[in-house]
């Protein structure tokens, strides 16, 4: 460094910090803490104290609250010194790049400090210019409020009409379509006006919180700009940052003043309510501007429906003078314009269906801002917030009607296409008018006589041309009047689709917010005291009396309906008694050991239903006609909803009470003691007497009043009805009573019994807590609570009620399976016989090379239980998951990031992959588990379910079978594993180089496991060896029975089991018997005496072959005499059997059968014949001296 620069450098810090004393002493410093910082600051560089943090700059035209007013900040500093302009930094900038002496680190530093420093230094005109336009703004505002305000007020009641009912259509149409666009673009401005006066409020906590935040920037910018530069730092990169900070405390001051111009500006428009008059100015002319675009949209239906008619009748008048030949054309054409006038009607009704939903929309949007925008306030932290969320929740539009209507319309817009499409392909036909008039012509003249025709043809001909070119006119108009509708139809279906995402939107985040507040007083005694008041209830006598005379006006103006409805009910109580006599028959056959069939089962369940529904079935007729007729009295409402409710819930709890009667479907069909279900069913009784008549009160009750009136009474009888249900559990459940002793005592009840420290105080405690609940205040979230409890409950008993019929259909289809195979094994032999022939081995082994009989029951019977899980899970998350904000607020929780690629289409129309981040919150990670669990389920039970179920009813043989079942397996492993994996932001291209690397390292460590695996799956597609073909390999003969991922089973007649790992099967040698042919021979050697025949002999061989039925005609049976043996004549008789199945069987026949034939025939099987010699005897023997001699 130089002594000139250095001392030039000194000088500069000296200076400022004999700047920053005078800034304090004036008082200055507290001005610029109040400043925003710069979003333009540099990053961390080596040495140096940390930057100031980046901030969000304020646009100009955005309406900002007002907060405390901002003293003037005087640019002091830029005052006393001379900041570089951006000219200056940009040549710079240009030095530092082009400078190739430079260090690569140090000239990064440079170009990153001087671009910044050009940003800032630019900003700093920016906020000049935006500090005098606010202040010039000031002055305006009183003079544009009055403005505004007497354009409100000169608004007439509504806009005048530039057409009137004698206009043309077309002026009509025009003048429809500039409503229609003055209206969308006025729409458009009372969005701003709204969204302008919601951001003021944003803004101003903004700009409070940039107050605060203020002084510690400037404070650090001074400690930069008066701090020594690092030792070893560049001189250059020292001057670079000094200018840098400079210039952004300038523009912090700049800055400020602006923000104090702009607070001020908003101060005035509050003052004067210029945003609120603005708004209320571009409603009330949105307002004007609807009706007149209605007057004009009515207008111009009637003028259209005028014109059609008025053409008709004008023709239908000229035609009366000519032939009544043209009639039929006529006739066309009135049909068209018949359709054209429906069409017309339909076409308003839906732009008036389309109004009415857009103002709903608009209602439900602007409700949702007005509650987000409280909701930040101390106002929406009070029970007044949450009673009007709690209103609004009531008062949201029911959305099913929308979807009803949606479904609806697909049909109708389907159907006005085609129509469109048909006329329009008429239209087409006309378009050479000549040459359809003499077509026509020629037809006229075919039915109507020359002589009758006579001087009249050119007049009929003129007359046709002009009813052809009216037909053109009105086919025009009609495709016309189709787009029109067509129009209509979607814009208010996508309106309709908007509102209900809308208003699902908008429920979910109120319930998110009511769920856990107070919506009623706790209750106190003189609330209680109010039980005994007769004011203290909404009812009186006249309200009595009105809903037996409601009712008998319903059966006055609806005699058949009602009279089939107790007709029905009359047939229910009559079908109800044989119904239980069919019960004890159905009970009997589902009884018997020989019962194969699920038919008993479901028809009991049917019969069931009729003995449960007539009670029910009355209750619920008599609410759903009491509540048809139409009437202000709130009684009769409220009690016709009520007798709904209960006789639905009424009809469920009968029916699972009459599942456990006697002869029922627990007792005879699903193997339940019968001490367990009466015990249940008596519990069930006492329900329905005590617990039911209390939530009818509720119920009635809840629906007599609305939630902001509702009465004491209705929570007492609730509390009262929770405490009640709490010990309704408790003599149930109780692990200690007579009931759960049963339970715990069958057969597969270790789970219920392992796990009732979680059910029994759930199901008990619960009620109690909900009862508290509701006497405290919390009664919406306690009902809410209360009836999502009572639905898990129908819900886990019709679980159950499926669960059990699925176990009933296994247990008939596996009776029925084991009946068609001891029929067949009837068929076919006793199963001793054929267990002594190779036949009888291999159907052993091929019943052993299936997965066993008990491991595939139990396999199946865990897949039954697995599918049954799934709804049950899904149902419960049907229930609990809108309720629970537990639940609603997992998938706003981000537990990490992943990084997807997404094609995106840009202005110009071309497609480009960007990168995104999409968040994994704990629903991803549920989801995963779930998907995990299934995996693992399936993967395990699905393969011998779908071979037990499908693949043997369908006749594939057991190595087919294994082969499909095996490759299921695979796939439901591999998809789950991807899915799963997937959810959690695992994906393939960002995990696909460490599975390649994954996979390199593996196939060295364990390259031959993947062998075995690879040939595995070569085996199992290639199919070199199957499930029972009889293979040798390595001097070992036997079956195969199993063909796993590693090594395959290989089971020789001995029973022993040779594990054959799978790449030997592969590479190495391997002889297959039956592999693409079963075919194999078998040879039997024969050997006879010298002196016999040999044509007999060859003769009786063939003979013998012909009488077996096994062995095959082609190829023939070869018998030839291969030579001339020490004792015998050798014959070689070959025969070909077609399968391995009777080989040995066979080949005992032959040896047998030779043996027998050859002894009848006096054939000698010759045996080797030897003569000895005896040289010498021992002394002694027969009496005889040895000799000494020969």
């Amino acid at each position: 460094m130089s002594m000139k620069s250095f001392i030039s450098l000194t000088v500069r810090f000296d200076f400022s910090q004999l700047l920053l004393a005078t800034i304090s002493l004036l008082g200055f410093v507290s001005t610029a803490a109040a400043q925003e910082a710069s979003p333009l600051f540099p990053p961390p560089l080596p040495a140096q104290s940390t930057p100031v943090p980046d901030s969000t700059p304020i646009p100009t035209s955005t309406p900002v609250p007002t907060s405390t007013p901002v003293p003037d900040a005087e640019p002091a500093e830029s005052a006393l010194i001379s900041l570089p302009t951006v000219e200056e930094l940009q040549a710079k900038l240009k030095m530092v790049e082009s400078d190739e002496s430079l260090e690569p680190a140090l000239k990064e530093q440079l170009l990153q400090t001087y671009r910044i420093a050009i940003e800032s230094r630019q900003k700093i005109d920016t906020h000049k210019k935006r500090a005098v336009d606010n202040r010039e703004a000031i002055p305006k505002v009183p003079e544009k409020a009055a403005i505004d305000q007497a354009e409100y007020k000169d608004l007439p009641e509504q806009y005048p009409l530039s057409v009137t009912k004698s206009s043309e259509l077309s002026d009509i149409d025009q003048a429809l379509t500039t409503a229609e666009a003055e209206l969308r673009d006025w729409e458009a401005k009372k969005a701003q006006a709204d969204q302008a006066q919601i951001q003021r409020n944003l803004l101003r906590k903004q700009f409070l919180e940039l107050q605060v935040s203020q002084p510690d920037r400037i404070k650090d910018l001074q400690t930069k700009l008066t701090s020594p530069p690092p030792a070893g730092q560049s001189p250059r990169l020292t001057q670079a940052l000094t200018d840098l900070y400079n210039i952004q405390l300038q523009m912090l001051n700049e800055e400020t003043a602006a923000v104090k111009e702009e607070l001020n500006l908003y101060d005035a428009e509050r003052a004067v309510k210029k945003l609120t008059t603005k708004l209320e100015l571009w409603t009330k002319k949105v307002d004007l501007q609807r009706k007149k675009v209605e007057q004009l949209q009515q207008l111009k239906t009637e003028k259209k429906l005028k014109e059609n008619m008025d053409a008709l009748k004008e023709l239908k008048e000229e035609s009366n003078t000519t032939l009544p030949v043209l009639q039929p054309y006529i006739d066309e054409i009135e049909a068209y314009t018949t359709r054209i006038n429906e069409l017309v009607d339909l076409n308003e009704e839906a732009q008036a269906r389309n109004a009415e939903v857009k103002l709903l929309l608009e209602d439900v949007n602007e409700s949702e801002k007005k509650t987000e925008e409280l909701e930040n306030t101390e106002a929406g932290k009070s029970e007044g917030f949450a009673l009007s969320l709690l209103r609004q929740l009531y008062e949201l539009p029911n959305i099913e009607e929308h979807r009803t209507e949606i479904q609806a319309r697909k049909p109708v817009m389907s159907e006005t296409t085609f129509e469109q499409i048909e006329f329009g392909s008429e239209k087409k036909k006309l378009i050479d008018v000549d040459a359809v008039v003499n077509e026509q012509m020629e037809e006229i003249k075919k039915k109507v006589d020359d002589s009758e025709l006579g001087i009249f043809e050119q007049s009929v001909k003129a007359k046709l041309r002009e009813i052809i070119f009216r037909k053109k006119e009105t086919l025009d108009s009609l495709e016309a009047t189709y787009t029109d509708l067509l129009e209509t139809l979607t814009v208010l279906d996508a309106n309709q689709r908007s509102l209900i995402e809308t208003v699902d939107d908008y429920r979910n985040y109120i319930r998110k917010r009511i769920f856990w507040t107070r919506s009623d007083k706790a209750l106190g005694l003189g609330d209680l005291s109010t039980l005994f008041q007769r004011d203290s209830y909404p009812v009186t006598k006249e309200d009595l009396v009105a809903v037996p005379t409601n009712y008998l006006q319903d059966l006055q103006q609806h005699k058949l309906i009602n009279g089939l409805g107790f007709a029905i009910f009359i047939l229910l109580v009559v079908l109800r008694f044989q119904a239980v006599r069919e019960l004890s028959v159905l009970a009997d056959i589902a009884r018997k050991n020989s019962a194969s069939q699920i038919w008993p089962t479901l028809r009991a369940m049917l019969l069931t239903a009729v003995i449960a529904a007539p009670l029910p079935m009355l209750l619920w007729f008599v609410g759903w006609r009491l509540g048809e007729v139409e009437t202000n009295n709130n009684f009769s409402n409220a009690l016709a909803e009520t007798l709904k409710r209960i006789g639905l819930i009424f009809g469920m709890i009968e029916f699972f009470r009459q599942v456990c009667r006697r002869h029922g479907l627990l007792d005879a069909h699903f193997n339940g003691p019968n001490v367990m279900s009466a015990r249940i069913r008596h519990k069930m009784y006492e329900m329905i007497v005590i617990l039911l008549p209390i939530f009818f009160v509720v119920t009635f009750l809840n629906e007599l009043t609305t939630d902001l009136d509702r009465l004491p009474l209705e929570r007492i009888f609730f509390a009262v009805g929770m405490v009640l249900t709490g010990i309704f559990a408790h003599r149930l459940l109780n692990p200690r009573g007579s009931l759960m002793r049963e339970v715990f005592l069958q057969k597969n009840s270790a789970p219920i019994s392992k796990t009732r420290w979680i059910w029994y105080p759930l199901a008990t405690v619960f009620p109690i807590v909900l009862a508290i609940m509701a006497w405290i205040g919390y009664y919406y979230t306690a009902s809410q609570l209360a009836w999502r409890m009572s639905e898990t409950t129908i819900h886990i008993c019709v679980i159950l009620l499926i669960w059990g019929i699925a176990l009933r259909w296994y247990r008939m289809f596996q009776r029925w399976f084991h009946i068609y195979v001891l029929r067949e094994r009837m068929r076919m032999g006793t199963e001793e016989a054929q267990s002594q022939t190779l036949e009888g081995q291999r159907v052993k082994l091929e019943q052993e090379s299936r997965i066993a009989e008990d491991d595939r029951k139990i396999q199946t019977l865990r897949l039954i239980n697995f599918l049954i899980m799934i709804p049950f899970v899904v149902g419960l998350w049907n229930i609990w998951s809108d309720i629970l904000p537990a639940v609603a607020y997992l998938d706003e929780i981000e537990l990490w990031s992943s990084y997807v690629k997404k094609e995106v289409t840009g202005a110009d129309g071309s497609i480009s992959l960007q990168t995104t981040s999409e968040a994994i919150t704990p629903v991803n990670l549920f989801i995963a588990i779930i998907a995990g669990m299934l995996t693992f389920g399936l993967s395990r039970n699905l393969p011998g379910m779908i071979d037990f179920v499908v693949l043997q009813r369908i006749g594939f043989d057991a190595s087919l079978r294994y082969a499909f079942t095996s490759v299921i397996g695979y796939i439901a492993t591999f998809v789950g594993t991807t899915y799963a994996f997937g959810m959690l932001g695992f994906r393939w291209e960002q995990i696909q180089w460490l599975a390649a690397a994954l996979m390199f390292g593996l196939s060295f460590g364990l390259q031959e496991i993947f062998a075995n695996f690879i040939s595995g799956l070569i085996i199992l597609f290639e199919r070199p060896v199957r499930i029972g073909d009889i293979v040798t390999i390595e001097g070992v003969t036997g079956i195969v029975t199993k063909i796993r991922i590693r090594a395959s089973t290989i089971t020789d007649w001995d029973r022993k089991e040779y594990l054959v790992p799978n790449k030997e099967l592969v590479t190495g040698r391997l002889l297959n018997w039956t592999l693409s042919d079963t075919l194999n021979r078998v040879t039997i050697p024969v050997g006879v005496a010298y002196g016999s025949d040999t044509d007999r002999v060859r003769e009786l061989l063939f003979e013998i072959a012909r009488e077996n039925e096994h062995i095959l005609n082609e190829p023939a049976t070869l018998v030839t005499f291969e030579g001339f043996g020490d004792s015998t004549l050798n014959f070689v008789m070959r025969v070909y059997l077609g399968a391995m199945d009777n080989r040995l069987d066979t080949i005992h026949w032959l040896h047998s059968t030779i043996h027998r034939r050859f002894m009848q025939e006096g054939i000698e099987i010759a045996f080797p014949q030897r003569d000895l010699h005896i040289r010498s005897v021992p002394a002694g023997w027969n009496g005889t001296p040895a000799s000494s001699s020969p």
